[in-house]
């Protein structure tokens, strides 16, 4: 059962398969059965004799008939995205917030400790350095 698509892809892959040397030479019929290859011959035809051979899947009638339409193109029944009204963003904002899992007073305290621990440790490493550098360009141009 041949129908579009699929049966010209299996019509196309039959092509991809590389003919075996050996099937369109009939050694026998030509007389030549009797001729000494050389080793590169024998190497070649022994290579050519082991290649892999694709195998043709059955036809898969799974199509829906019909092309996807483009995500750009307009959908119907308007999905279109409008500019919301400033009470309407209110209302969605509230909304998000709502959804927001805040944090308890005594994670607060935590979480303020650890930045300002944080803070207080990179102002001295800056400070630190910028004493440092300061003393080697005054050592250097003083």
């Amino acid at each position: 059962m041949k129908d579009g698509p699929v049966a010209d892809e299996q019509d196309q892959a039959g092509a991809d398969v590389p003919a075996d040397p050996t099937d369109s030479l009939d050694l026998e019929a030509m007389g030549l059965e009797d001729i000494e290859l050389t080793e590169e011959e024998q190497v070649a035809q022994a290579a050519a004799q082991s290649r892999p051979v694709r195998k043709v899947a059955a036809p898969v009638e799974t199509g829906k008939g019909r092309a996807t339409p483009k995500r750009r193109t307009a959908q119907p029944g308007g999905d279109e995205h409008q500019r919301a009204t400033p009470p309407q963003f209110v209302r969605e904002s509230v909304a998000e917030l709502k959804k927001v899992v805040w944090p308890t007073g005594s994670q607060l305290q935590q979480y303020f400790l650890v930045v300002l621990i944080f803070v207080l440790i990179m102002i001295g490493i800056v400070t630190a350095l910028d004493l440092l550098f300061g003393a080697g360009i005054l050592a250097i141009f003083g």
